[in-house]
């Protein structure tokens, strides 16, 4: 499974694949000796980087304490920064809001129709594509203008799908 891990602005590509010995590590496509122990409880834990020891403290869903100093941390897998990087393919155009398809794929659900008022994170389409199923979203509020898509049909990359005023 590959991780994309961002500290402080900064992105490390994580493989982690299981092996009969524990897990091995490729950082940055580089390979990676770490050892994790807990202790205490499952938020504490001790890391040995080739040879190596660093406390670390889970110390919220964003945010690790790293031999004290803490950190700002994003942790997504592929599919999540799939989805994150298909929202931000959203354009504007003069007074109106496009949303254009961000990659090949296929229209599977069409949730919002003409004249509908939605507010920001409302979802508008889903979409099928690489296997995956991921929703696109209102980025603001708005009213739905025009629709130029219908369930079952299939969209090539930069196809104008629906946009807002």
């Amino acid at each position: 499974m590959i991780y994309f891990i961002n500290v402080d602005q900064k992105t490390f590509e994580i493989e982690v694949e299981e092996t009969k010995e524990g897990f091995k590590l490729l950082v940055d496509k580089k390979p990676l000796n770490v050892e994790v122990t807990p202790i205490g409880d499952a938020s504490h834990l001790s890391f040995i980087i080739n040879n190596k020891s660093y406390d670390v403290i889970i110390e919220d869903a964003k945010s690790v304490s790293i031999e004290g100093e803490l950190y700002e941390v994003l942790v997504e897998d592929e599919k999540q920064r799939k989805v994150r990087e298909i929202s931000k393919k959203i354009h504007y155009h003069e007074e109106k809001l496009v949303i254009t398809a961000p990659m090949p794929g296929l229209i599977v659900k069409v949730e919002a129709k003409v004249g509908d008022r939605v507010k920001a994170g409302h979802g508008l389409i889903i979409m099928e594509a690489m296997k995956m199923q991921n929703e696109l979203r209102a980025p603001k509020d708005g009213i739905v203008k025009e629709i130029l898509v219908k369930e079952g049909m299939s969209v090539n990359w930069g196809d104008t799908l629906i946009s807002l005023e």
